[in-house]
């Protein structure tokens, strides 16, 4: 059985479950309908499965560049 790696806590709604709560770092089969509904959700990467006391290495590296600035962060722009 192949199995994926949640990177992100999140609810996937599916055809045939309905809303589905996936918690980052649970293992799932790869071929599950949540799995299948949201693949970006999940990795092959082991490291997203384990356990840990001291975070490994690129565990909570963000998946999506943020496209606008936090609240309160400055962003630097040149306009021609």
């Amino acid at each position: 059985m192949d199995v994926v790696y949640a990177v992100a806590t999140a609810q996937i709604p599916t055809e045939e479950c309905g809303l589905v709560f996936v918690q980052k770092g649970e293992h799932w089969p790869a071929n599950d309908p949540a799995v299948k509904a949201s693949p970006s959700t999940f990795s092959t990467d082991p490291r997203y499965g384990l356990r840990y006391s001291a975070e490994p290495s690129g565990y909570n590296d963000p998946a999506v560049e943020q496209a606008t600035a936090a609240p309160g962060e400055r962003r630097n722009v040149r306009r021609g």
